[in-house]
């Protein structure tokens, strides 16, 4: 396992304009890692608070990936408690006669790996009675529906929620530390005070600014442009700053995040390059095989923005370029340009 003192710089890499949450969270993980175990007690017991799309899930997964490398897939389990809203939740989760228990096998899971992470997903969304449950996790110990004890002691336990978001919305233009007190204070009076206290530590994700959203266009542009050009097998471009304004023009969203802002980025693209899908092309040598298809010039598109679209045009050398070329004996002739 790598050193735990890194953490905080792998998260301010990757997850933008969160450093407050950040740090607090990275302490919480530091303090577990390096900190005395603690008797009846899972390894951390996390509520990560704020509005959808600012990274409270995306963090936590990061925070895999750091701790447990390639192994990352097996010592994560995730429920998404929006799924379990219905009176029979208890029993999909902690088992029934003749139905196994989600939950105990996922924490069974995790044991035999040398323990990991339990992440749920938006507990405001869980049903009451299985609420109650999830919230007695302090004590690192949970028992099924057939009467077996789960030893969740080391297992992180970490639980997001959305509580506060609508409030958090408002006071774009307040301090961290407003939004944070806010927010907090919602929690609070929806799950109750005291039940807010048993978490080792409670985080709140910070609003993300335009500043910040348009910094998130950049990474995701440059993420999509990556898997595209893979897909269509072609040298892509993007035209100049103009993309970006348009693309975040679409996406800015003060309550949305940056999960409104990926969708826009996959729509537009994916729009632009749609009549490039390798699914299109003609079963011939041109289309099969692996690697990019011509070099830069033959094959390359550039992406622009057109009107209230974004559109890919063939990629062509400059005039003055295709003469020196020609000059130097490269070319036989100027190739025209697509300015």
């Amino acid at each position: 396992m790598q050193a735990i003192a890194p953490l905080e710089a792998f998260l301010l890499e990757r997850l933008f304009g969160q450093a407050d949450a950040i740090r607090e969270f990275s302490s919480a993980v530091e303090r577990a890692e390096h900190g005395p175990r603690r008797q009846c007690r899972p390894r951390a017991f996390l509520l990560l608070l704020g509005p959808t799309g600012t990274g409270k899930t995306e963090m936590v997964k990061l925070a895999a990936q750091f701790l447990y490398g390639d192994a990352c897939p097996d010592r994560l389990e995730r429920f998404d408690m929006g799924e379990y809203q219905h009176a029979d939740s208890v029993l999909r989760l902690l088992g029934s006669p003749g139905q196994p228990a989600l939950l105990g096998a996922a924490v069974d899971r995790l044991k035999l790996r040398g323990g990991g992470i339990l992440l749920l997903d938006e507990i405001e969304k869980a049903h009451p009675d299985l609420l109650t449950v999830l919230l007695s996790f302090d004590d690192a110990r949970t028992t099924m529906a057939d009467g077996s004890t789960k030893d969740l002691s080391g297992c992180y336990v970490i639980m997001t929620s959305n509580l506060g978001a609508a409030e958090a919305a408002l006071m774009a233009n307040c301090g961290y530390s407003a939004i944070r007190r806010k927010v907090v204070r919602e929690a609070e009076a929806k799950l109750r005070k005291e039940t807010v206290a048993r978490f080792t530590s409670v985080i709140v994700m910070n609003i993300l600014s335009f500043d910040v959203q348009e910094r998130i266009v950049r990474r995701l542009l440059e993420t999509e442009i990556a898997l595209q050009s893979g897909h269509c097998r072609r040298h892509l471009e993007i035209a100049g700053p103009g993309v970006v304004t348009f693309l975040i023009g679409k996406g800015f969203s003060p309550d949305m995040g940056a999960r409104h802002i990926r969708g826009i980025v996959e729509r537009y693209v994916g729009d632009a390059l749609r009549l490039y899908s390798p699914n299109r092309c003609s079963p011939d040598a041109e289309c099969e095989g692996e690697g990019l298809l011509g070099d830069r010039w033959t094959r390359g598109l550039v992406i622009e923005v057109q009107a209230d679209a974004l559109v890919s045009l063939p990629l062509r050398r400059s005039d003055a370029f295709s003469e020196l070329l020609a000059r130097h004996g490269a070319l036989t002739a100027p190739t025209p340009l697509l300015s």
